[in-house]
């Protein structure tokens, strides 16, 4: 009897334990949800719901002219390889070296004489001068001193010399002498030229730079034409100019490697005054090599063209040289 009521007795507590631990978890469910709801009112959030999306609108736009150009911008030189970087010279450094240009050299020039009503036919350079059209060698020496940030000193000079004999395949009139047809005649054409100006940095950026510059140019030339068998005496033409000098130039960084690195190198400017006028325009790939910290040796190859046009009432003189050329230097 007492195994039954203990038995009982124990069923009962396990009763009203489990209903007090019930009753117990229910209120304090409820008092933390209602300490949820309160903060979430003090706080000013609001509650989350379900809420349908809506339906999606398709609109149409039309396709604007700058969307459609924007496939253009991989044309564009600044565009490429912009992780690249460019070495330019820094404040105070040098940039140097030596051009030759394997030049094809075409021209003419006709001396008249002051108050001559006729002034002659022009002598071609290589028809009755005979000067080779291909396979003269032009040699130059540049120099440019970064004097500030963005300001440089530049500096060029470029020397020809050209020698030639044989007979002109034509008649033609120099200096009021008349050269015959098939006449044996010796022939030198001498040009010095000097350019120094300065340098202004346009846009810079690690992978490119464009530089607008200005010049002053003195130009000499001097052509002698005599007869080889002594019948005329030779005649010298001696002139020269001052002109003015204004271009850019543009260099692009395309590979880095190993620290050496392969940039896009142009450059055109214009020449004016003294009854004159004459452009060189230049592009070529530059291969620069460091040879210490901010120190560079380049070697620089490409093509040039350069005209230049005088003509007055009795002078006048048209020249062109245009070939490969090669450049060695450095940046120190």
């Amino acid at each position: 009897m007492l195994r039954k009521c203990a038995k009982l007795l124990f069923v009962w507590t396990f009763i009203v334990a489990w209903s007090a631990s019930l009753a117990l978890a229910e209120s304090a469910m409820m008092s933390y949800d209602q300490m949820a709801a309160s903060m979430d009112a003090s706080s000013g959030y609001k509650a989350i719901s379900k809420v349908k999306p809506a339906e999606p609108i398709t609109t149409k736009v039309k396709p604007s002219i700058m969307g459609g150009l924007d496939g253009m911008s991989r044309f564009n030189p600044m565009n490429w390889a912009q992780d690249n970087l460019l070495p330019v010279p820094a404040q105070g450094q040098f940039v140097a070296g030596p051009k030759v240009l394997f030049a094809r050299v075409h021209g003419e020039a006709r001396r008249g004489l002051a108050g001559a009503a006729f002034t002659g036919s022009p002598a071609d350079f290589n028809d009755n001068l005979g000067f080779r059209k291909s396979g003269n060698i032009v040699w130059s020496v540049e120099a440019a001193y970064q004097l500030r940030p963005k300001f440089s000193l530049r500096y060029s000079f470029t020397p020809i010399k050209m020698d030639a004999s044989g007979n002109n395949t034509s008649q033609f009139t120099f200096a009021g002498q008349l050269f015959a047809s098939q006449t044996p005649i010796f022939s030198r054409w001498e040009r010095f030229e000097h350019r120094a100006g300065v340098g202004f940095n346009l846009i810079n950026n690690p992978s490119s730079r464009t530089n607008l510059f200005a010049e002053w140019m003195y130009i000499q030339d001097k052509i002698t034409v005599g007869s080889v068998a002594g019948a005329t005496n030779a005649l010298t033409w001696d002139d020269s100019r001052n002109l003015a000098v204004v271009g850019l130039e543009f260099e692009k960084a395309l590979k880095n490697w190993r620290g050496n690195t392969l940039a896009l190198s142009c450059k055109a400017d214009i020449a004016f005054l003294s009854d004159s006028f004459g452009f060189d325009a230049e592009t070529a790939l530059n291969y620069m090599i460091p040879i210490k910290s901010g120190r560079f040796g380049f070697v620089k190859g490409g093509y040039k063209y350069s005209y230049f046009q005088k003509d007055i009432k009795h002078d006048a003189l048209n020249t062109t040289l245009d070939g490969a050329f090669v450049q060695v230097g450095f940046m120190f």
